[in-house]
């Protein structure tokens, strides 16, 4: 190799280097800002859900409907909050798994009733129906927000005046949570685009595209997987789980899993 060649491979690859660490800079900067977002804005968030009930004047005064409106968006702000903080840890690589004994049943209860405006709105009906016969043992607030971005997801882009069918079933040591809903399949020339985060919204509208992509990153941690398959009327999202068969620690109310810890063993005095 001539010293002009060995020159210009040694340029090269100063260049990529530099390329590296660039990327390497953005990725702890993009990190970065999502944690610092999503901590600035927990707090005020916490106070508002707080104080927003017991502002709510009787149903019958003229300004509850503005009541309705701003409880809404303040619901529909958690939501959002609740992505940033998981997209922030997803990012860091610090995403723990903590295992507690919960009722899917009353997780999706908790999810579904703060979309009591959207269901309004639309003339929705949640319907659930279980063959478990027990609690299953997962990660309560991961298990929440799969099931609360894929519940929204159905609720958004379904029809209205219909019904959205929730079912929970096991099938090879797997728990099954199938999200069914009325509507048209999602505008995507792949599947995996609209798993996909910053991508394209399910209608090819630009969005955040944070709710699935973040169910999607939760599954694949808890060793699960989501998919979804369409039929001429209706979507269908498959959240699939294994049964975890370990002992554990708590047992959780809706998507707090340290409420009841656990006292096995515990002396009594």
């Amino acid at each position: 190799m001539s010293t002009i060649e060995n020159n210009e491979v040694a340029f090269l690859s100063r260049k990529l280097l530099e390329i590296n660490k660039q990327l390497m800079a953005s990725e702890r900067a993009k990190s970065h800002f999502l944690s610092l977002i999503a901590s600035e804005l927990n707090n005020p968030m916490t106070a508002l859900l707080g104080m927003i009930p017991h502002l709510m004047p009787p149903s019958d005064d003229p300004r509850y409907g503005i009541f309705e409106l701003a409880h809404e968006e303040v619901l529909l702000l958690e939501s959002r909050i609740e992505n940033l903080v998981a997209a922030a840890e997803i990012e860091s690589g610090m995403v723990d798994v903590t295992y507690a004994t919960v009722d899917p049943v009353t997780l999706i209860d908790e999810v579904t009733s703060g979309f009591k405006y959207k269901l309004k709105r639309k003339n929705l009906t949640i319907s659930v129906e279980s063959t478990l016969e027990d609690k299953i043992v997962s990660d309560p607030k991961k298990l929440y927000l799969i099931l609360k971005n894929v519940i929204a997801n159905a609720c958004d882009y379904g029809d209205s005046n219909a019904t959205v069918n929730i079912t929970i079933t096991t099938v090879d040591e797997k728990v099954v949570f199938a999200i069914k809903n009325q509507g048209k399949a999602p505008n995507v020339e792949f599947k995996p685009q609209i798993f996909t985060r910053f991508a394209h919204g399910m209608e090819g509208l630009h969005g955040l595209g944070l709710g699935l992509s973040i169910a999607r990153e939760f599954c694949e941690r808890m060793e699960g997987n989501i998919d979804y398959d369409v039929d001429s009327s209706s979507v269908t999202f498959s959240v699939t789980l294994p049964i975890q068969r370990q002992q554990a620690c708590s047992d959780a109310c809706g998507s707090n899993e340290f409420l009841f810890e656990s006292f096995e063993g515990a002396i009594e005095l």
